[in-house]
């Protein structure tokens, strides 16, 4: 959107107008601010070393809140990012201007400004124009290394009918890790986040255990797949969209397979799922409350493992809300109620050394309190504050509450097949069904 014209007062004039009688009900905007840099003598200001100061002044005014003023719909902004620094910008790459920037020595260069909005569907044409004046207010007290920035253009990013995830970057380790932590903090934290990781050594499946538990796993995939071959030969695995019992697909070159659980009993990774893991105890503290200390938890063990030539997958939840999700105060945007005390949570524990040519699987942290963000997940990115196992090491683990956004990233190699062992627990009497059917693989086909 062209930020250059100011009709700002009839836009919003006619947005009144149209308001009358309609039902209000509030949206969240993010908008993207692109920030030009000037060129200078070469004798700009440096980067101040800490992101306070380099960022967006918002935060430092003597204003309590960052307040857009439209009185009739109450709104203001609730959250907003700067990019961290010059690191973070984008230079210009518009082929028209092709010849223009050979004259010039340094490259146009554009910094995003996130900023999230309360607001009535169909306010955002106005509320660009209203935020650019507050950015624009403040340009001059915005330094990213040499030079200042001024707004050039604005776009809506997305819009939703939830509050979205707006991270801060920067504390990701702190925040996620289960690593060093107490008890109390690492299930408060996992209650806000919905997502937590274990990478240190002391906190990683023993080697040995993961030898065992990899070969397991083979045994388990070529019967499957013996058993898919012998009677069901006409499905193409890899290509055709298929669910069984024991087996599901998950996408091309996707699939996701079950352990039996008639053996829950004598299994040895049953056995560990229930009293050995290192994630026991949590997994415990977060699904029992106080007074139900001696509720069942039901566990299912599967594979989620993907062949070469495996594509990214698409943003998901596995589980659906159950009961309450977060709420807002439709005016005010203050929150009215919390989501509901999650029935099922997953650990995703790796069987070998994850990295961008094998692909791992990327988390959107505090994205399981609303149902409502199903559907923007190619947003979680430039929104700030994905996680991803891609540094993961065998034996490594994450967990995550069944309601959070993910999505497996696709399978690069050429000869690596990507096994990952998913524990899911579960309380409530819920089961899962959506992944299966109802037929079994080891039996042959009735038609």
């Amino acid at each position: 959107m062209d930020l250059e014209s100011d009709d700002e007062e009839v836009d919003e004039e006619n947005a009144d107008d149209k308001d009358d009688g309609r039902e209000m009900k509030r949206t969240f905007v993010a908008v993207c601010f692109e920030m030009e840099k000037e060129r200078d003598d070469g004798k700009g200001t440096p980067m101040p070393t800490t992101r306070e100061k380099r960022c967006n002044t918002f935060e430092n005014d003597d204003d309590d809140d960052v307040v857009v003023a439209w009185e009739r719909r109450r709104l203001r902004v609730h959250d907003w990012r700067t990019a961290e620094d010059a690191d973070g910008a984008r230079r210009r790459e518009d082929d028209d201007h092709e010849e223009e920037r050979k004259e010039i020595s340094e490259p146009e260069v554009y910094f995003d400004v996130l900023v999230s909005f309360l607001a009535a569907s169909g306010d955002e044409s106005v509320l660009l124009r209203k935020m650019w004046k507050r950015v624009a207010r403040e340009e001059k007290k915005m330094f990213f290394g040499r030079g200042k920035i001024k707004v050039k253009d604005a776009d809506i990013l997305m819009s939703a009918p939830c509050r979205f995830p707006f991270l801060k970057r920067g504390d990701d380790e702190n925040t996620y890790s289960f690593d060093g932590k107490s008890k109390e903090d690492v299930k408060e934290n996992f209650l806000k986040n919905g997502y937590l990781s274990a990478t240190e050594d002391r906190n990683r499946v023993s080697r040995e255990l993961v030898d065992a538990f990899q070969t397991k796993t083979n045994e388990r995939i070529e019967e499957i797949l013996n058993a898919m071959n012998e009677n069901h030969s006409y499905v193409s695995v890899g290509t055709d969209v298929f669910a069984y019992k024991e087996i599901g697909s998950r996408g091309k070159y996707r699939f996701d397979a079950l352990f039996d659980k008639e053996k829950e009993e004598e299994d040895e990774l049953f056995i560990f799922a229930k009293s050995q893991a290192p994630w026991v105890e949590l997994v415990n503290e977060i699904l029992r409350n106080d007074n139900d200390e001696y509720n069942d938890i039901d566990i299912n063990i599967s594979i989620i493992w993907t062949e070469p030539g495996c594509l990214d997958q698409e943003w998901h939840c596995d589980g659906a809300h159950r009961g309450d999700q977060e709420t807002y105060d439709e005016q005010t945007g203050t929150l009215l109620k919390t989501h509901a005390s999650p029935y099922a949570v997953c650990v995703f524990m790796t069987l070998l050394d994850l990295d961008e040519t094998v692909g791992y699987t990327e988390f959107w942290p505090t994205s399981h309190k609303n149902a409502g963000l199903i559907g923007f997940g190619p947003a979680a990115h430039v929104l700030g504050g994905v996680q991803s196992s891609k540094t993961a090491k065998s034996g490594c683990w994450v967990m995550y509450d069944y309601r959070l956004m993910h999505r497996g990233i696709g399978n690069k190699s050429k000869h690596t097949r990507r096994p990952i062992l998913q524990f899911l627990y579960a309380v409530d009497g819920y089961k899962e069904r959506k992944n299966y059917g109802t037929e079994s693989v080891f039996c042959p086909n009735r038609k």
